[in-house]
């Protein structure tokens, strides 16, 4: 959920210990994560909603972080 939406609706990563308050987004871990398992999710998004309306795309995790296994260029980086 937390790829799909950018927040913690379930309060998952709160539960597992990565953050104190639903609300914190922690940047960092979300990005890495996302790349490094982000085919896997949209893969298991496309078989979750199989004969429903899927999500649209792109989904919070590619909008913040681009294509899975490839890092952003942010502004000013090279």
């Amino acid at each position: 959920m937390m790829m799909m939406s950018g927040y913690d609706f379930f309060s998952d990563l709160v539960d597992a210990g990565i953050v104190e308050d639903r609300h914190e987004v922690p940047r960092p871990l979300a990005e890495a994560t996302w790349h490094r398992i982000g085919e896997d999710i949209l893969d298991f998004m496309a078989e979750f909603h199989v004969g429903f309306r899927p999500p649209e795309r792109p989904i919070w995790a590619e909008r913040e972080f681009g294509p899975p296994g490839k890092r952003k260029r942010r502004a000013g980086k090279t």
